[in-house]
């Protein structure tokens, strides 16, 4: 009797040291994933990074659900992000190291706001490598059919005005069918709804960001 308790212990020691050895310790998964994988940040922390890096030029704009992106737009292997922000302050309130962009318009001209308090424009913050050493850091504002550049959405008491305006089509990983990355990308794509109703596409070539509009397909 005395035996088979003592072999009965040692067999539930065993299988107790078993299942330790094939349990996973901590989050493997985040060591693993890629950036245009990883689940958005904490409002707090991107409202944080966004203040730092852009001074009091610029607000995020929380209202949108998603109101931010993360993925590795220029294809440097680091998360980058992109934010939805309403342009608070003029032109020399913003950090010198901000480049400015309108990727939205043929010509590409600057209009910055001249009375921000009132004219509530809205515009897309991006951060290279946000979460690492910044590489690079872009201002992208101008007129366009992009929802999530629009106020009044913003403003709106509608949610179905401030949903899924926003997404992330990865560079690797799988795509529907007949969706192809555009041919200067270096990254993952920003994909922004547009008013007739599909994705544009916002993507880094190298050098700059550019936007392709649906319309132009």
């Amino acid at each position: 009797m005395h035996n088979t308790n003592r072999l009965y212990a040692v067999s539930s020691v065993f299988l107790l040291l078993c299942c330790f050895a094939i349990t996973p310790v901590g989050n493997t998964q985040d060591q693993t994933t890629h950036p245009n994988q990883q689940p958005n940040p904490s409002q707090t922390a991107v409202v944080e990074t966004v203040q730092k890096h852009f001074g009091a030029a610029v607000e995020v704009v929380t209202a949108f659900q998603p109101f931010n992106v993360v993925g590795d737009f220029n294809g440097d292997g680091t998360a980058d992000i992109a934010v939805v922000v309403r342009i608070k302050a003029r032109r020399n309130a913003l950090p010198t190291n901000v480049k400015l962009l309108n990727p939205f318009e043929t010509r590409g001209v600057i209009k910055f706001p001249a009375r921000p308090d009132s004219e509530n424009k809205l515009a897309l913050a991006i951060i290279h490598g946000w979460k690492t050493e910044t590489v690079g850091k872009f201002l992208l504002l101008g007129e366009s059919p992009v929802l999530v550049m629009q106020y009044p959405r913003a403003a709106s008491n509608e949610p179905g005005d401030k949903q899924k305006l926003i997404s992330l089509m990865g560079k690797g990983g799988k795509r529907p069918s007949g969706v192809k990355l555009p041919r200067g990308s270096k990254g993952d794509v920003i994909l922004l709804a547009t008013e007739v109703g599909g994705d544009s596409l916002l993507y880094w070539n190298g050098r700059t960001y550019f936007w392709q509009d649906v319309a132009e397909d």
